[in-house]
C-alpha cells in the first residue's frame, strides 16, 4: 500500500523532548527522545510507556518543537522523511502480523545539527559525552528508554559515517541484549532508513520488512 505524507500523519503522532545543556562552555540544542505512535495511544502515557521498536538514529538533524515544550521539555514535532519511512515500516511489520505500533527514536548523539560536516566537527571537538543517551553517565535513561524487557526490539539505523564509528560502538554494545535489527556489514555501520536512492529507500523497506517477520 503506497502511504503518502498526509495519510501517516493521520495515522500517526510524533513527540520529541527537547532540551538545553552547557558543554565544554557551549550552550547546545538537544532532542533526547522522539515517539512515533498511532494516535489510537495516549498522549502523555505513549512517553514512558515501552516502544514496541526502538530505533537508534545519527542525530535529531533539524527536527524542532512545533509547540512550546511542556516542563519535561515534551511538544508535538513535525515528522522528516526518515520517519515517515519508519511509520511505513510499522504498517508493514502491522500487515506481516507483527504489533508495531509505537516506536522510540534515540540517537547516537542529541544534538540538532542538521548538516552532518557540521555534527561531525562539533563531535570531534566536544570533550562532555553528555549529549549521547549511551554516555557513562546515562545509563538510567538509556535503560528506561529501551524499555523493562530484557530483550527489547532494537533497530540500528545509523547510517555508515566513520565519524561516528566509536558512538556507534558504545550502542552496539548498550543494545547487544535486544533483538537487534539493522542492515549491516561489519555490525558497527548500519544502513539509513532513507538512501539518496528512491529504488534504495523502497529496498531499505523491504529488506526490514523481511527481518521484522522473519524475528516474529
Amino acid at each position: 500500500m503506497n502511504w503518502g505524507a498526509e495519510a501517516l500523519r493521520e495515522r500517526f503522532a510524533v513527540h520529541g523532548r527537547f532540551y538545553s545543556a552547557d558543554l565544554d562552555g557551549r550552550r547546545f540544542e538537544l532532542r533526547s527522545h522522539l515517539e512515533i505512535f498511532e494516535r489510537s495511544l495516549s498522549w502523555p502515557q505513549a512517553a514512558d510507556a515501552p516502544a514496541d521498536l526502538v530505533a537508534v538514529m545519527m542525530n535529531p538533524g533539524g527536527s524542532r518543537p512545533l509547540t512550546e515544550p511542556d516542563r519535561r521539555g515534551w511538544a508535538p514535532a513535525l515528522p522528516d522523511r526518515t520517519q515517515y519511512q519508519l511509520m511505513k515500516l510499522a504498517l508493514r511489520a502491522q500487515q506481516a502480523g507483527r504489533a508495531i505500533r509505537h516506536i522510540r527514536v534515540i540517537n547516537l548523539s542529541d544534538l540538532r545539527t542538521p548538516k552532518s560536516a557540521e555534527l561531525f566537527a562539533t563531535l570531534a571537538g566536544l570533550a562532555d559525552d553528555r549529549h549521547s543517551i549511551f554516555s557513562p553517565q546515562r545509563v538510567a535513561e538509556m535503560q528506561a528508554a529501551l524499555g523493562p524487557t530484557r530483550r527489547p526490539v532494537v533497530l540500528r539505523a545509523w547510517g555508515l559515517a566513520r565519524q561516528i564509528r566509536s558512538l556507534a560502538m558504545q550502542a552496539v554494545a548498550a543494545t547487544d541484549q535486544g533483538e537487534v535489527l539493522g542492515l549491516t556489514d561489519d555490525v558497527v555501520a548500519y544502513r539509513h532508513p532513507l538512501p539518496q536512492r528512491a529504488d534504495l529507500q523502497l529496498r531499505w523497506l523491504d529488506d526490514m520488512a523481511r527481518q521484522l517477520a522473519g524475528h516474529h
